[in-house]
């Protein structure tokens, strides 16, 4: 499998002043071939008089119409070969910036065959990355050398003068140096880190053998509990999610500290600080979480995985100055797709469905599920809200209302395969609540390799 393991560059103040250089000249390069095709392509929308007035909303606009561009990477390549920013890095290496121009251009050119489907709104075409700055620099493995534990990158015939040190790159120890693919070296926040595309040779599971696949979890993720967990066997926890609101109402306070009295776009390296502390409170988050819910499922022997999502639904949220702080900047969309990649390494299967009337509906009574905007006339729902946190059932008695909707979630996606007979009463009422940064040991987290199923080679 494919893998990008990320790891800091510590580099010597001369090889430093190497790679930045290599950066700033990626940068230009791109901003070099999107002028380019922007010349060439509005040149032929001059050719074809494209120019003409279209209504938008209520006000009568003009402007270029738009049309799908016709430069690719190839004639990218053979146009800026005599660039001195692609002479100044390796061949390969540029062609790899020239590359992601016209991988640019081509998502440009689907966006704009789906605008005229009226699917998405007019796209922009490919803008200029920011004058002066630093952009990503990526070798492939035949522009690599390994030699001696250490990898030695291709140099261009003009940069080879100017170098004082020799340039290498350090393999991790945990690497095998015949899985490396590709390496990159990108700026990230006033820092240097080098990306090692690695390909390890173990294949997805299909079917894991100590999986009961009629078993499932179902996940309904929300704020202060960030994520509540049913299974059909009985169990049900909450991964509480106050701390991680508390990081990112922390962050939110030092940025506006920090921007007081400055203009809108002001950014400095203090910013760059405070920014890269809260990605990283983040990503270790959503990677303890994730290693927590497999665990769980493997040690529970659960071989389906439900998560209830809407796609879309944080985009243009209107819950409030504070409620989009506490609910949008949250990254669920981003652990899905952790779990995404750990499911296929453990053979567990993954559903994500929409959730809609998953908070409304009584799981106990059996109400149906319809979906968003298919909802029959005269439904109700047996069951309400009493009070936060709360669901009262018609009977009178209370249950846990993330329970709830966490078993609707799964209820959304059963087949014959799945059994909710043991989804009750009780494991609706009273969940386990578990916090991310005390409760979840590094211990617990690696427990989960020696339940990994390797295929048969």
């Amino acid at each position: 499998m494919y893998r990008t393991i990320p790891v800091k560059a510590t580099f010597t103040d001369e090889e430093n002043a190497f790679w930045v250089f290599q950066c700033e000249q990626a940068n230009s390069l791109f901003n070099c071939a999107i002028y380019y095709a922007k010349q060439k392509h509005y040149q032929w929308l001059q050719d074809q008089e494209a120019y003409t007035t279209f209504w938008r909303e209520d006000e009568l606009k003009c402007g270029w119409k738009t049309y799908k561009c016709s430069t690719r990477y190839p004639e990218l390549d053979k146009a800026l070969k005599l660039s001195p920013h692609y002479k100044g890095m390796a061949a390969q290496s540029a062609q790899q910036t020239l590359k992601t121009v016209g991988e640019a251009i081509a998502s440009y050119n689907q966006l704009v065959g789906l605008y005229y489907k009226g699917s998405v709104d007019r796209p922009k075409f490919p803008r200029y990355r920011k004058k002066g700055g630093l952009a990503a620099v990526t070798f492939p493995r035949q522009a690599l050398t390994y030699k001696e534990g250490l990898f030695y990158p291709s140099v261009s015939k003009e940069s080879k003068p100017e170098l004082l040190t020799k340039i290498y790159l350090e393999l991790p120890e945990f690497i095998d140096p015949d899985w490396v693919k590709e390496v990159t070296i990108r700026p990230c926040y006033g820092q240097l880190w080098i990306d090692w595309v690695i390909d390890d040779g173990k294949q997805s599971v299909e079917e894991n053998p100590n999986l009961d696949y009629s078993q499932a979890l179902g996940i309904d993720h929300g704020g202060d509990n960030w994520l509540t967990c049913v299974s059909t066997l009985g169990k049900s926890f909450i991964i509480d999610g106050r701390k991680l609101k508390s990081m990112n109402q922390g962050y939110c306070r030092l940025v506006a500290k920090y921007k007081e009295d400055k203009p809108d776009f002001y950014w400095d390296s203090n910013l760059d600080r405070i920014q890269l502390k809260r990605n990283n409170q983040m990503r270790d988050a959503i990677n303890k979480t994730a290693r927590f819910i497999i665990n769980r499922c493997l040690s529970d022997h659960i071989g389906n995985l439900v998560i209830g999502w809407n796609e879309g639904q944080k985009n243009k949220a209107n819950m409030g100055k504070r409620g989009n702080q506490k609910f949008v900047a949250i990254p669920t969309k981003r652990l899905i797709e952790r779990l995404k990649q750990l499911c296929l390494e453990y053979g567990i299967n993954l559903i994500v469905t929409e959730e809609s009337y998953t908070s409304k509906a009584s799981f106990l009574d059996g109400d149906s599920l319809p979906k968003y905007g298919e909802k029959p006339k005269g439904w109700k729902p047996s069951g309400k809200r009493v009070r936060r946190g709360l669901y009262e059932v018609p009977n009178g008695k209370l249950i846990n209302a993330d329970c709830n909707g966490a078993a609707n979630i799964i209820k959304k996606v059963t087949t014959q395969l799945i059994d909710l007979a043991k989804v009750g009463r009780g494991v609706l009422t009273l969940p386990h609540r578990y916090d991310l940064f005390s409760s979840l040991k590094k211990s617990y987290r690696m427990r989960s390799e020696t339940a990994r199923v390797y295929p048969a080679v």
